[in-house]
């Protein structure tokens, strides 16, 4: 940072986003505005691929710095966790959102090995649970094998249980 106070040039802060940086910001902005429902189908998009790469662990990718379909499989899972995130950040305003962070939250909960890698389940968990708050729906967990229906009960005060689809 330059001053000159005797009567020269007023302040330059240094430190001003250079054009990169307000190109970034930029892109930023326009991907959290977005549709929610851009996220959870870039989520679904990449667990997807996870669970194919995963079938053939050893499988050696040369194209792909000789990566194995494990290691892919595990940048997948990374990506997933991203877009899983970026659909929690935003406040769900419309039921539809909320039920997408549902459902990742389920999928996610479902795979035990999720919680080694990552606290993305906790997370989005807080995130639908606030939500839930927010727009005045009660939030029960129910025991549920996988497998079988949703994990979760929604229900509006004053309404009857609306079990989230998984």
């Amino acid at each position: 940072m330059t001053r000159n106070n005797e009567g020269g040039a007023t302040a330059q802060d240094d430190a001003r986003p250079s054009v990169e940086h307000l190109a970034r910001y930029q892109r930023s902005y326009r991907m959290t505005t977005d549709r929610p429902e851009r996220f959870y189908r870039l989520w679904q998009e990449a667990m997807a691929h996870a669970l194919l790469l995963e079938q053939q662990p050893e499988r050696s990718y040369p194209q792909h710095g000789d990566l194995t379909g494990l290691q892919l499989a595990e940048g997948a899972r990374a990506t997933a966790r991203f877009f899983a995130f970026m659909l929690a950040e935003a406040p769900a305003r419309e039921t539809e959102h909320f039920e997408a962070k549902i459902m990742v939250y389920e999928a996610m909960v479902f795979d035990e090995d999720e919680f080694r890698r990552s606290r993305t389940p906790w997370m989005v968990e807080a995130a639908m649970q606030q939500d839930a708050h927010e727009l005045g729906i009660n939030l029960t967990k129910v025991p549920v094998t996988p497998g079988t229906e949703s994990s979760t009960t929604t229900q509006r005060a004053g309404s009857a249980p609306i079990r989230s689809a998984a």
